[in-house]
This record gives C-alpha cells, structure tokens and sequence, in this order.
C-alpha cells in the first residue's frame, strides 16, 4: 500500500472564547463578522475542546489527519494494527473514504464503532452529505440545504448557514470538525437524559416531539438498558443507536451494569467489567481514579462530566 504524506497540523487561535462568541450572537439572531486571523485569549484546554453547555458533556473526536498514534490507541478495538491502518491511507478528504479503506480489515459494524472517536476534517465547499453529517446536529436533509448554499466565501459564513438550521451551542462545536484549522481533537455533545431540557432535545436529528416527550416520560433513568427497551417500543434499534450518539444516562459508579459503563468514553466492555469488579467505590473521586488507570488521560478528564451519585 502506497504510504501518504502526513498532513500538517493547523494551530488553532484560540477557539473555546471564539466559539462562546459564534453560539451567544447565533442565539441572538447576530452576524459575526470576524476574520480567522483575529487573536484571542489562549484557554488551557486540550486543542479543539470547547465548554459544554448546560445539561449536556463533551465527548471527543480524533482528526483521522492529525492525531497521533497516542491518541489512536486510546480509541477502543483499534490497537496497533488499526492504527497503522488509519496513518496508512493520510490524508483523509471524506469520510466515504475511511469506510472504504478500513471496510477492507473490518466489519461495517467495527467500521461505525471506530468513527464514535474519529472524524474527518470538514471543508466547506467540498465535503460530501456524509461527511456534513459528521458535525453535531447535521441530518442528511440539513447537509443537502448546506451543500445547495455553496459556495461559502469563508468557513464564518459557513457557520452562519450551518446556524439557520442548528442549535447555536451544536453550531460551537462543529467549528471544531473545520478544515483547515481543525486540530487533534474535534468536540461533540452529548445531552443528560434526566436533566436536558425540551429544546435541547428536540435538536437532536430524529428526536422531534415525539421522541422529545418519551424521552421525558421516563425519567429517571438509570441505565442504558432502560433507555434502550422503553425507547425500543416506539422506534427500530438503529433508530435508537442514533440517538443514543447525542444522548447519556447519568453513570453512578456503584450502581451502572457494564453496558452504561461503557457511555464513559474510552471504555470498552473488559474495562467496564474491571471498573464493574472494583466497586463499591467510597466516592466519586476514588471511581474516576480507578477510571483513569485505564483509559487515556484527554479522556478521563472528559468523563467526570457523565459521573453522578443522587444526593452527591
């Protein structure tokens, strides 16, 4: 196989206080004006992170361009041979082209389980509905209005059409998916099932009122399990699975069987049997430790955000 030059990494200006900046004036109906070359404050959060909103966590993706064999590792079911396989077939242009490379090694199912922690940078201009579809609260019929409003002067009037169709705090993170200047890691979000609100729920591609109301109608939940069987009255399992992608059942770490475990990312279904083995835990904080002896430190740090204990 024919090895392909690395892409270059793109430095990122500052982009937690510029994507603060795109979902407040979004909210308000503004137009942002600014250039890619103003300078902002730096944050000291990873490349390509950005504060989650209210109700909701973060959850990150790797740049199939850019991250490092480090991080690749950390991505559960690669391994080193998968690794190999994701540098081997650089630069990446769509996201058609990753399941094609990979879909020689792997199963479509593998394939789909691996792209939970992936993505390909996204252009504007020239990415494909599928890889449109990889930016948080893009459906196939809202890539299809963004490609028809090409072309795009500057990714900033891409994020403004992007803005019409989706939730202003969705629209913050998918700046972060942008070719050229997406980083190593790119944010996705994911809403708490007991906590998120009606509006954040009906902006999930697929959820609509309906949906909206039974995600409601059984609250609490305490597993993914629950989740998965009420959900399943109503829609098909693959329907269910793509919810599942912008949705999270609160973890107790005393409490969640291995399935629920496994929403904290980087956790695979041996290290949620560990972590399932090791309880009870005394607190929170000697579950996130147990936590981080298996899984990288990027994605440990995320995870506190899935973790509660009712009166904690």
């Amino acid at each position: 196989m024919h090895k392909h030059a690395s892409v270059p990494r793109n430095s990122r200006h500052n982009a937690i206080t510029r994507r603060g900046l795109i979902a407040a004036s979004l909210g308000a109906g503004l137009t942002i004006p600014f250039g890619r070359g103003v300078t902002f404050a730096q944050e000291s959060s990873p490349a390509g992170a950005i504060t989650a909103p209210a109700n909701a966590v973060a959850w990150l993706k790797y740049n199939l361009n850019t991250a490092s064999s480090e991080q690749f590792m950390g991505v559960p079911g690669a391994g080193e041979r998968l690794t190999r396989e994701f540098e081997e077939y650089r630069p990446y242009t769509s996201i058609g082209q990753f399941r094609g490379e990979l879909g020689k090694y792997i199963s479509p199912k593998e394939v789909a389980a691996l792209e939970e922690y992936l993505f390909v940078p996204v252009d504007p201009n020239a990415a494909d509905a599928g890889t449109l579809q990889q930016l948080p609260g893009v459906s196939a019929e809202t890539a299809q209005t963004l490609i028809a409003g090409r072309p795009y002067d500057a990714p900033d009037a891409f994020l403004t059409a992007v803005g019409a169709l989706v939730a202003p705090e969705l629209v913050a993170a998918a700046e972060t998916f942008l070719a050229p200047d997406a980083a190593e890691t790119a944010t996705w979000l994911k809403y708490n099932l007991d906590t998120a609100s009606s509006e954040q729920f009906m902006t999930i591609p697929g959820a609509g009122e309906r949906m909206t109301r039974e995600f409601e109608e059984y609250r609490p939940y305490t597993s993914t399990g629950q989740f998965r069987g009420e959900m399943g009255k109503y829609i098909a399992p693959e329907e269910v699975a793509a919810l599942e992608k912008y949705l999270f059942v609160p973890v107790d770490p005393s409490q969640a069987d291995t399935d629920t475990l496994q929403q904290l990312p980087g956790v695979t279904t041996e290290i949620a049997q560990a972590l399932a083995g090791g309880g009870p835990y005394d607190s929170i904080d000697a579950f996130l430790s147990a936590l981080a002896a298996q899984i990288p430190p990027e994605l440990a740090a995320i995870a506190t955000g899935y973790v509660h204990v009712d009166g904690a």
